[in-house]
């Protein structure tokens, strides 16, 4: 498996703040994130882009609420998106390619 974001610090996706990666090497080739922070208003989005090398199944992308709210639902390229863990905060990807956009509500 492939981590994104595994150990955030909460404090860092307080309100309006956001990490960015970019050319991150990893076994299945690099890979770029983002993830923005809108916790006022109840969601927290990433945008991915996914390695190409190897196929990473699943992903796993870890989006901690700054107060530990649990995720309510998750919309991957703007479709809903069962495949989320909210006790362990983990969207977890399968089968996807190029860019990808997350959307985690809480």
């Amino acid at each position: 498996n492939l981590w994104l974001a595994r150990g955030t610090p909460r404090a860092w996706l307080e309100q309006g703040r956001k990490i960015s990666v970019k050319n991150a090497p990893t076994h299945f080739g690099t890979v770029d994130f983002e993830i923005v922070s809108d916790a006022d208003h109840g969601r927290i989005l990433a945008t991915l882009k996914m390695p190409s090398r190897h196929a990473a199944t699943p992903v796993w992308l870890r989006l901690r609420h700054p107060s530990a709210a649990p995720i309510r639902g998750v919309t991957v390229n703007g479709r809903d998106y069962p495949d989320f863990d909210p006790t362990r905060e983990i969207v977890k990807l399968h089968n996807l390619a190029g860019n990808v956009s997350v959307e985690a509500r809480y």
